[in-house]
């Protein structure tokens, strides 16, 4: 049996990795959480034999490296299968242009983190869902 992809969650906020974990066990979705607080720890990752990510969360300020700089990076990859992964920013606040921005760099979505427990995780239950729903190359074998 294939172990499912897992959802990686690039934030440098330790609460925001706790908040996910509680989401990921009142949704019960089926995906293994992984957390990074860096870039750098993605990119390691994505170096690494591991499985590929189902898909990728990010944060757009992180340090040393940014989340725009993390996707600049990951684009820049030889290696299409990590172009392919959806890759989605969230922030608590964001610019137009941040907003454009991320638009520019191919991401997949972009989300602003909810005040409310509630309605962030009505916000990972949708994005989840959705992603299920989608063919992803990499997924079928196809990069």
């Amino acid at each position: 049996m294939i172990k499912p992809a897992p959802v990686i969650i690039v934030d440098d906020d330790s609460d925001e990795h706790d908040l996910m974990k509680e989401i990921w066990r009142e949704l019960k979705i089926p995906y293994p959480l992984i957390s990074f607080f860096t870039g750098e720890q993605l990119l390691n990752y994505l170096k690494s034999d591991e499985q590929i990510p189902f898909l990728i969360i990010s944060d757009i300020n992180l340090h040393p490296v940014d989340g725009f700089e993390l996707r600049e990076k990951i684009l820049e990859d030889e290696s299409s299968k990590f172009k392919s992964i959806p890759f989605i920013f969230w922030s608590g606040s964001a610019t137009e242009n941040q907003i454009k921005k991320a638009y520019d760099l191919s991401s997949h979505g972009f989300f602003m983190k909810s005040s409310t427990f509630k309605d962030l995780k009505e916000i990972i239950r949708d994005i989840i869902a959705y992603w299920q729903k989608s063919e992803i190359p990499y997924l079928h074998g196809h990069y």
